[in-house]
């Protein structure tokens, strides 16, 4: 049985909740008996407790593939969505405050089959393992959500090893390779500051591989690196770092030289102690999860393997 759901603890009121689901997809077109076809999750932001006052109430239902197929053709017909192939349903302009009032976020609704979700599952996609996981379960008929998501033992050994080598090259690849080293000029400045800011997303997302984790998606992924052991001990590197890039920081410097400092303090182990460090806690941390010492021994210089594919989609 799962852990009941600590709603002091996401921010919204259980009876509000409830009301939402019961009115809003209980009635949804195209299922008979939801109380039985449909799993519901509370999920995004409020699920693992990194809610602001502001933060939207995602809310997503499971069902059986021809559930999903009746819902959503139902939907698509009558115009409550728009997509031909997903189910997507953000609230109403007017009247969605009723149920959670007007200082939070509107809900979003989300309808995905259980066939996609063991697809998922099977697969090891990251972002929707980390969703998954994480979902806080409000009514799940016959525990058929909770029975997927006790199969998830952590990634394979080798499927993870590929994940951390992947995330380490991109990472250094934005950097190395995609910042522009010779040239400050105006047209270049989009380029430089992605370069710094991908890196460090890049970085992140290896932070949650080395200790064996999926990663979230890329609006929570700042703010839940903290939880992680790197991410707690480099953070404050990183927001120097994006300060910099975003004017946060040292606003009497130029651009290119606020950005080139950034870059510097991700990218020059020579010049910048930070870098050294980071460095050295990356290469440890890899090494602990099991990629091999010569790959972490020889670092960038593995970079065809990311170029050519073969441990992902190239850059």
């Amino acid at each position: 049985m799962d852990d009941p759901i600590c709603w002091s603890d996401t921010g919204i009121a259980e009876d509000a909740f409830w009301r939402y689901v019961r009115e809003q997809i209980y009635t949804l077109p195209g299922v008979q008996r939801p109380e039985d076809a449909f799993t519901v999750l509370l999920t995004g932001s409020r699920d693992v407790g990194a809610q602001t006052p502001r933060s939207d109430v995602d809310i997503d239902v499971i069902c059986a593939e021809p559930v999903f197929h009746s819902v959503h053709a139902a939907a698509f017909a009558s115009g409550l969505i728009r997509s031909s192939s997903s189910f997507y349903l953000v609230a109403p302009e007017t009247e969605w405050e009723q149920y959670f009032g007007a200082n939070r976020g509107r809900p979003h609704i989300s309808v995905t089959s259980i066939e996609e979700v063991k697809r998922q599952f099977r697969d090891f996609e990251d972002v929707p393992l980390w969703i998954w996981t994480r979902a806080k379960i409000a009514h799940d008929p016959g525990h058929r959500f909770h029975d997927i998501v006790q199969t998830f033992r952590g990634y394979p050994h080798d499927v993870l090893v590929r994940r951390i080598k992947y995330r380490a090259l991109l990472a250094w690849y934005w950097d190395v390779d995609v910042f522009p080293h010779h040239e400050r000029s105006d047209d270049r400045l989009l380029a430089a500051s992605t370069a710094v800011l991908n890196s460090i997303n890049e970085f992140l997302r290896l932070f949650f591989f080395v200790e064996g984790s999926p990663f979230p998606y890329t609006e929570q992924l700042w703010a839940l690196s903290r939880t992680t052991r790197l991410g707690h001990q480099f953070g404050g590197m990183f927001k120097k770092a994006v300060d910099l890039v975003t004017g946060n920081a040292s606003p009497e410097m130029s651009a290119w030289d606020r950005i080139c400092a950034a870059h510097t303090m991700l990218c020059c182990s020579d010049l910048s102690e930070e870098c050294r460090r980071l460095d050295e806690a990356v290469d440890k941390a890899m090494l602990a999860a099991g990629v091999e010492p010569e790959w972490v021994a020889a670092g960038y210089s593995n970079i065809d393997e990311l170029t050519l594919g073969s441990l992902g989609p190239p850059p």
